[in-house]
C-alpha cells in the first residue's frame, strides 16, 4: 500500500523539478533583457562604431558594468572615440566612464538617465550548476546562453570562471546568471568549442564598493589609475613567490628553480639528440597565464624565464664559443613600441653563482603614459668552459623594477652546481 504514494511523490517532485527550470529559463529572459545593453565605442569624425560589447544595469538605474577591453579604446584616446549606448528598443545615449579594474578586465559607466532594475550580485553556485550569460552576439541583438559553471581556472593568480557555454564576440561585458538570476560573473573571453571565460562577480563588488564610497567620483587621471592597479598586482603576485617554497629540476651540471607558483607552468623545449649533431641542448621554459589587456598593442603582465644547457664533445672551444653566443640572445615577449615605452637601458657584470663565473645583464625600460611600470630582461650566462654552457633568461612586462630584480635575485641564490 505504500508503494503507490511514494511513486506519486517521487513523480510529482520530479515535475515540479522540470517545471522550475523552464519557469527560471523563461523568467531570466524577460526580467534581464530591459537592463543589458550593447556598448558602443564611437569614432567622432565619423560617428560610426568600431567595437561593441555588452553591459548591464547593477547598483543603482544609472550604473553600467561592462568589460575593460570593451571601452579600452576610449580610454587611451577619449578625444577620438566617445561612449554610448544601445537599447534593445533601438534608442541610443551617451555613457561616461567612472571607474575601472584593468587587472580584472572590468568598468563601470555611468548613464544620464535611468536605464532600468539593477541586477544583483551573488555568489558563484557550486561546480556543475547550471548559468545564464547575456549579451549582444555579431551584433545581432539580445542573446542568452545557457551554460555549466567548471569551476575557477586553479592555475591562475586570480583565476576566472570556466564557463561551457559558446560566447561570442559582443556578449563580452554582458552579464552571467545563475538560476535565480542573480549576477555571479561577467561575460570576458571565449576558446571556441563552447569554452568560454567569466570575471567572478566579486572582483565587480570591489570596483562598486570603491565607487560608492567616493559618491560615484570619476577616475581623474585613468593612466595612473591603470599604472597603479598593475604595479599592485605585480607586486602580489611577485611577493606570493618570493615567500613560497620552490622546487627544484636539474638542467646540465645546475639545480634550478622549477615551478615558482601554480600560476607558472614548465615545459621542456629540448631538442631530440641525433648522433651527428656537434653539440647538444637541454631547454627548459616556464611562464605564467597573466596577460592584462591595455589596448589592441598592448598586453602585460607576463613572466616568463628559460633555462638552456649547451655541451659538446665534437666542436673547438673556439666553434663552441661562437655557437654558444648566437643563442645567448633574448628578447622581450611585448608589442610596444617608442610611443609606449622608453629605450632599453642596461648593465653588464661578471658574477660568481653556485660556485662558477656568470656574466649577468640587466635590462630595464619604462612605459611613457604609465609611470612606474618597467619592463624588465635579464639574462645570465656561464662562462670560462671550453665544452659546456649554460643560459638562464627571465623577462617581465609591467612591473614594478625593484620587485622583478627581487625575484631574479632570489632565484640565483638557489642554484646549485651539481656534477
Amino acid at each position: 500500500m505504500l508503494k503507490k504514494p511514494i511513486f506519486i511523490l517521487l513523480t510529482l517532485l520530479l515535475l515540479v523539478t522540470q517545471v522550475h527550470a523552464e519557469f527560471s529559463t523563461a523568467n531570466i529572459y524577460t526580467n534581464v533583457e530591459k537592463s543589458v545593453y550593447q556598448i558602443r565605442v564611437i569614432n567622432k569624425q565619423t560617428g560610426k562604431k568600431s567595437s561593441i560589447g555588452s553591459g548591464f544595469v547593477v547598483n543603482q538605474d544609472n550604473i553600467l558594468a561592462t568589460n575593460y577591453h570593451v571601452v579600452s579604446e576610449y580610454v587611451n584616446d577619449p578625444d577620438v572615440f566617445q561612449l554610448e549606448y544601445l537599447a534593445t528598443n533601438g534608442s541610443t545615449g551617451p555613457l561616461a566612464l567612472i571607474d575601472f579594474d584593468i587587472v580584472h578586465d572590468l568598468a563601470v559607466v555611468k548613464a544620464k538617465q535611468p536605464m532600468g532594475t539593477p541586477l544583483k550580485i551573488s555568489f558563484l553556485p557550486e561546480k556543475g550548476a547550471t548559468l545564464f550569460s547575456v549579451g549582444n552576439p555579431m551584433d545581432l541583438g539580445f542573446t542568452i546562453v545557457k551554460g555549466t559553471n567548471n569551476g575557477i581556472l586553479s592555475k591562475a593568480e586570480d583565476g576566472n570562471v570556466l564557463f561551457s557555454g559558446s560566447l561570442n564576440p559582443g556578449m563580452s561585458g554582458g552579464p552571467t546568471l545563475d538560476e535565480d538570476g542573480n549576477i555571479v560573473g561577467v561575460n570576458v573571453a571565449t576558446s571556441g568549442n563552447g569554452i568560454s571565460f567569466l570575471v567572478p562577480a566579486e572582483y565587480l563588488t570591489v570596483v562598486l564598493d570603491r565607487l560608492k564610497e567616493n559618491n560615484y567620483k570619476p577616475v581623474d587621471d585613468r593612466f595612473a589609475h591603470s599604472a597603479k592597479q598593475i604595479v599592485e598586482n605585480s607586486e602580489k603576485i611577485v611577493n606570493k613567490m618570493l615567500h613560497s617554497k620552490w622546487s627544484g629540476t636539474k638542467i646540465g651540471n645546475l639545480i634550478v628553480p622549477a615551478e615558482l607558483d601554480k600560476s607558472l607552468r614548465c615545459w621542456d623545449a629540448s631538442r631530440t639528440p641525433k648522433k651527428d649533431d656537434l653539440f647538444r641542448t637541454y631547454f627548459t621554459r616556464c611562464s605564467n597565464e597573466d596577460n592584462i589587456f591595455i589596448s589592441s598593442r598592448l598586453n602585460v603582465g607576463t613572466i616568463n624565464y628559460e633555462y638552456m644547457w649547451l655541451e659538446t664533445d665534437k666542436l673547438s672551444p673556439t666553434r663552441f664559443y661562437r655557437r654558444y653566443e648566437k643563442v645567448n640572445s633574448s628578447v622581450i615577449g611585448s608589442r610596444a613600441g617608442k610611443r609606449d615605452v622608453t629605450n632599453f637601458s642596461c648593465h653588464t657584470d661578471f658574477t660568481n653563482i653556485a660556485t662558477q663565473e656568470f656574466k649577468t645583464t640587466v635590462c630595464r625600460r619604462d612605459y611613457l603614459k604609465y609611470k612606474g611600470l618597467s619592463d624588465m630582461l635579464f639574462t645570465t650566462a656561464m662562462v670560462g668552459k671550453k665544452d659546456t654552457g649554460f643560459l638562464f633568461n627571465l623577462d617581465f612586462t609591467g612591473t614594478d623594477a625593484k620587485t622583478a630584480l627581487a625575484l631574479f635575485a632570489r632565484m640565483l641564490e638557489t642554484f646549485k652546481w651539481q656534477k
